[in-house]
This record gives C-alpha cells, sequence and structure tokens, in this order.
C-alpha cells in the first residue's frame, strides 16, 4: 500500500499515535455524546487505554511490514464503531450500550484475525513461488 509507511521506519510511531487519538475520540463521542452519560474521568482513561492497545497491536504489525493485519484490522475496527454507533439508536431498554461494545469488540477481534490468515497466506504463497 502506498499511503502506509515503509515497514520498520520510526513514521509507525505518528501512526499509532494518530490511530490511537481518532480511535479514542470516536469512542469517547459515542459515550458522552451519543449515549449522553455523564462525564466520568477513570472511564475515560480505560477508553484511551483501549485505544492505545487497539492502535500498538495494529501498527505494530504494520510496523513489521504485516500490511494486510493492518487494513483487515482498521477495517473490522471501522465497521465496529460503524455497528457500535448504529445500536445507540435501537431501542434495547438499556442495552444498547452493551451491544454496540459487544460488536465493536467482536469486529475488531475478527478483522484482526482475519487480517492474521491473509497474512499468513500471502507468506505462504510467496514461500512456495520461491522454493
Amino acid at each position: 500500500m502506498k499511503i502506509l509507511p515503509p515497514a520498520r521506519t520510526g513514521r509507525w510511531l505518528a501512526w499509532c499515535a494518530g490511530y490511537a487519538l481518532l480511535l479514542w475520540l470516536l469512542l469517547i463521542l459515542h459515550r458522552y455524546m451519543w449515549l449522553g452519560e455523564p462525564f466520568n474521568l477513570i472511564l475515560a482513561v480505560r477508553w484511551a487505554i483501549l485505544a492505545l492497545v487497539i492502535s500498538g497491536i495494529v501498527n505494530g504489525f504494520g510496523w513489521l511490514g504485516a500490511q494486510l493485519v493492518w487494513i483487515f484490522s482498521t477495517a473490522g475496527t471501522v465497521a465496529g464503531l460503524f455497528l457500535m454507533y448504529l445500536y445507540t439508536y435501537r431501542e434495547m431498554s438499556g442495552f444498547e450500550d452493551l451491544a454496540g461494545f459487544l460488536s465493536f469488540g467482536l469486529f475488531t477481534a475478527g478483522g484482526f484475525a482475519l487480517g492474521l490468515i491473509a497474512e499468513g497466506g500471502r507468506l505462504l504463497i510467496h514461500y512456495w513461488r520461491s522454493r
């Protein structure tokens, strides 16, 4: 991918910070604006830690050169965020925040797993062609 930095360069640290900040802002926006919950600093810090962990894992694989893992993980995270925002407007008698977070987690983990499978398949094909 041309938009991603080359493997093992320092630019991945900036990507990691930007990715974490954007993800944290979207999670905070959902919790405090769309759900209308009162601000809680401890919960905001927990969201920040979650965003940092997700960003660190995804961009760490990108730093290693596994671009398919980055692409699929980011697509899964975006799909999970979309579903989390979508569940906010359903009448689920108080469970819309739980259902949204579970769908976010499921799609994020699923995108990461698909990325690992795709990257493993790409490496296997490359190995077989080089032999």
